[in-house]
């Protein structure tokens, strides 16, 4: 107590200027602790320019270790806190790896448009100007009240960057930006780690017993539940953000009402803190991604994280095949995670990040390798790694000494794969690339392996009672799918062009009547979205079978797709436009066999059967049949559907309307519901080969 009191005799008056001498020398040991810190500055520039021409990498996982084994033996030694020297010279280091970084990309000192959640002085606020710091870069920040505001600004040009959290080490996972990646087309080009500090804050300093409500965001009350559940008399209340939470206890003045954030947030509305450190724990940090509307290539000496999301297909095993792949590459997982899929009661997709950078030729490999081995992967971007414990050298094994088992899956470096015989214009819809069949499922349907499946309904939808109709009758005749055109394309500009989206409209609710999943042709890379959330398979047509933009679009959907063969184009050519959409990440392509053009003027086109043959042989992809456009004529639909099973296909694609002779399109080529009744009858007494 003695050594706080003024000497025995002396006033407190006699103890300012000897307080001021003692705060004088603080303030020179601080300006000399930033000068050392520049002089490091400048030392790790000439470092960088060392590095320029050298492929070594820019992170030395080894060296790292080392300096923070020094700087803690130091301060032991100096009787200071080592934990507190680690985590300043963890700072340090980072600080370190991304100017080095900078200099390798030659990053200048742009200035960035940001979108982020939240107001002023919130978490995310914070995070998304350290990022910066860290590119060297000035930025014009803009806060939006929800995840999906600050992205639309993203996507419409308004921001050049956002920056959202995507994990907090006590809450867990956000839910709601992992849906925003899944579903609108972002990539992740960055992240960084924040240490939240969570307090509470009041006008007054008031008693906590005196408290009614406490506001933050709904992450801030998760991770402080502890604390608030010693404050029974308080009501916890969500708000959009931790710092628009202090902003409005500030403005209402009311000292029963408290929020939830950072100390900084507080004291810039003129809050006094009523209890610091509040948080369930204190290792409580949140993970953000900084995320762009295009992918940034990032230099291969720079240690990289990748980002992608997964759907396994259904099959005994197909996760751990996925996983082996990464860790038989040398990729280090660093988090795997699942979450329901969308319109798929009871089944998962999954998020996972490991240590790679696509530009690295062992990554791209592997890319292609779960391709094959998956069901639907959309790959996130590859980005600079904060959130990383070591940087292996590519094709090197990882140091993974002093870590726990919960802390890393180790990678193990496999062998290079045999090479195996491609074709050159398609890899991924080789039979090579995957020797078993591909099972497309279409809800509780599968297309493909040892399944036959029938699609029928209506080149166009017209009306309301036809297309109901006729769902109904052709279920009743054992069809699994429901055809129908809403968008037509036709030759000429006079024809029915369809109904549109109103035709969609009336399609899937007649599918849903009936319990049958619907298929109908999407024209246009517009018209993609907004098809899949309603169709359950897309059909490409035959004229946009090189419509690559088209594929690309599609491609890039959790969603089936048909694609049917062009009209005169080649089988090699058919498996290269199959290749488009794989490529993207789709693997839940059918395709579709319906005629090519020749000099014969008997039929519409000519029905090629052997193309079942060849294709089966050529690759894993499910292949049907349309006879109706192979043949043009009802009488010569149901012989070569038979046929077409006879022949080894999957399943048909058949034109029924309720009076042909009616039909707006495709009306010489439509079955009557009794010729319908009729082929059905007699195709399940055709043996398949």
């Amino acid at each position: 107590m003695g050594a706080n009191r003024p000497d025995e005799g002396s006033s407190v008056s006699d103890q300012q200027p000897k307080i001021g001498g003692l705060r004088q020398q603080l303030d020179e040991v601080d300006s000399g602790i930033v000068g050392l810190i520049a002089r490091r500055s400048r030392i790790i520039a000439d470092i960088a320019r060392a590095k320029e021409h050298s492929s070594k990498a820019v992170q030395d996982p080894d060296r790292e270790r080392q300096v923070l084994a020094a700087v803690e033996a130091t301060a032991t030694e100096l009787g200071v806190s080592a934990s507190l020297v680690r985590r300043i010279f963890r700072e340090l280091i980072g600080d370190s790896v991304a100017q080095q970084a900078r200099h390798l990309t030659g990053e200048g000192a742009v200035r960035h448009r940001v979108a982020f959640q939240g107001s002023a002085h919130a978490y995310s606020d914070a995070a998304a100007r350290k990022y910066l710091a860290g590119l060297g870069a000035e930025g014009d920040l803009t806060g939006y009240g929800t995840f999906r505001e600050a992205i639309d600004a993203l996507l419409a040009g308004a921001a050049d960057l956002a920056v959202l959290p995507i994990e907090n080490t006590t809450a867990g996972s956000i839910n709601q930006v992992y849906a925003l990646l899944r579903e609108r087309d972002l990539f992740i080009v960055g992240e960084e780690t924040w240490k939240v500090d969570h307090c509470l804050a009041a006008v007054q300093d008031v008693p906590l017993n005196s408290l009614t409500r406490i506001l933050s965001h709904p992450q801030g009350l998760e991770q402080c539940a502890q604390f608030l559940q010693s404050l029974p008399g308080a009501v916890p209340t969500s708000y959009f953000d931790t710092a628009g939470a202090m902003a409005a206890v500030a403005a209402s003045g009311d000292p029963r009402v408290a929020a939830i954030g950072s100390p900084e947030a507080a004291d810039a509305y003129g809050l006094v803190v009523l209890r610091h450190g509040i948080a369930d724990t204190e290792d409580n940090y949140t993970r953000f991604v900084v995320l762009s509307g295009a992918a940034a290539p990032v230099d291969v000496r720079i240690a990289c994280k990748t980002s992608l999301i997964l759907v396994t297909r259904h099959e005994e095993g197909a996760l751990l095949r996925c996983l082996e792949i990464l860790s038989g590459s040398g990729h280090s997982l660093t988090k795997l995670e699942s979450r329901p899929r969308p319109g798929r009661p009871w089944e998962y997709l999954f998020f996972i990040d490991f240590e790679g950078n696509v530009a690295e030729p062992r990554t791209a490999a592997a890319l292609d390798e779960l391709k094959a081995a998956a069901q639907y992967i959309k790959v996130l971007g590859s980005y600079p790694a904060k959130a990383l414990r070591h940087s292996p050298q590519p094709g090197s094994l990882p140091d993974t000494a002093a870590e726990s088992p919960a802390d890393v899956l180790e990678a193990v470096v496999a062998d290079e794969p045999s090479a195996v015989r491609r074709s050159r214009q398609y890899r991924l819809v080789d039979r090579s690339a995957r020797p078993a069949d591909t099972v497309v499922t279409v809800g509780n349907l599968l297309v493909g392996g040892d399944s036959f499946v029938v699609m029928a309904g209506p080149c166009s939808v017209e009306n309301a009672d036809q297309i109901t109709s006729t769902a109904r009758f052709v279920r009743d005749q054992g069809a699994h799918v429901l055809r129908g055109g809403v968008f037509k394309p036709r030759t000429s500009p006079y024809a029915f062009q369809g109904l549109g989206w109103e035709g969609l409209e009336l399609l899937v609710r007649a599918g849903h009547e009936t319990g049958l999943p619907v298929i109908t042709e999407v024209m246009a890379v517009e018209q993609v979205q907004r098809m899949a959330k309603e169709a359950d398979i897309l059909q490409i047509g035959a004229r946009n079978m090189q419509n690559f933009d088209l594929l690309r679009e599609v491609g890039k959907l959790d969603r089936p797709v048909l694609l049917k063969r062009g009209l005169s184009s080649t089988i090699e050519e058919w498996l290269a436009a199959a290749e488009y959409i794989v490529a993207q990440g789709n693997q839940q392509v059918i395709l579709c066999e319906r005629g090519i053009r020749t000099f014969e003027s008997a039929t519409r086109n000519t029905l090629d059967l052997s193309a079942v043959v060849v294709v089966r042989e050529r690759s894993h992809l499910p292949v049907i049949v349309d006879p109706s456009h192979g043949t043009g004529r009802r009488g010569y639909v149901a012989p070569m559907a038979w046929a077409a099973r006879a022949a080894g296909a999957h399943g048909l694609l058949i034109e029924v309307h309720p009076a042909p002779e009616k039909a707006l399109s495709d009306a010489d080529q439509s079955l009557s519901f009794g010729e319908f009744a009729a082929l059905m009858a007699r195709l399940a007494a055709v043996p398949g080969p």
